[in-house]
């Protein structure tokens, strides 16, 4: 891997930009770094659901075009529903992100390498899928723009951010009954959002 973004950084750097947006994250180190950087009732931890993340968040995306939606997706639980880029294509939200965290391993059971270890390119899979806004980012300027873009701009989005490999610090909060039902009163009482373009 030429060049690599810490996730521990990447996730601060979107947490000083978040207002009112929904965050979802796929579980395992996504979900432990955002709860560590940046917990707050409108993030949406998907315990259990490896490869639903993106779609997930498709779907609240669906339900409320007012309001921007950002997953944070690793590059194992993306390959396990390559699908989901297909619909995200069709559907085509314009108030939809997916971030993807690609170390190229499965970090969460044990270091395997995953297919973009070797040639696979999530950012040129979304394009072959028709996602328009396919990036791949490999340094933190390359991210603070990617990021520029993804606030400023309707989606979809779909960025790939080649990130070094390692486990998050500290222990998962997995009170998953208390997180979904405080995400799911926190999204229900945000006040509709200014229209999109």
């Amino acid at each position: 891997m030429s060049g690599a973004v810490n996730r521990a950084t990447a996730t601060r750097l979107l947490a000083e930009r978040l207002t009112s947006e929904v965050v979802v994250s796929n579980l395992g180190q996504a979900t432990l770094e955002l709860q560590r950087r940046a917990h707050r009732p409108l993030n949406c931890y998907t315990f259990g659901s490896m490869g639903q993340c993106s779609s997930i968040g498709l779907g609240i995306a669906l339900a409320r075009p007012d309001v921007r939606v950002i997953c944070l997706d690793g590059d194992g639980s993306l390959l396990m529903n390559l699908g989901s880029l297909c619909t995200i294509a069709t559907t085509a939200p314009r108030n939809y992100a997916l971030l993807i965290w690609d170390n190229e391993v499965h970090q969460t059971t044990g270091g395997q390498p995953t297919a973009t270890a070797v040639r696979s390119s999530l950012a040129g899979i979304a394009r072959g899928a028709g996602v328009e806004k396919a990036l791949e980012v490999r340094t933190e300027d390359e991210l603070g723009r990617a990021y520029d873009r993804l606030f400023s701009e309707d989606g979809p989005f779909v960025v790939s951010v080649k990130t070094e490999k390692g486990r998050a610090e500290g222990t998962l909060d997995r009170d998953v009954v208390g997180h979904t039902r405080s995400f799911i009163q926190a999204l229900a009482a945000l006040p509709p959002q200014a229209a999109r373009r």
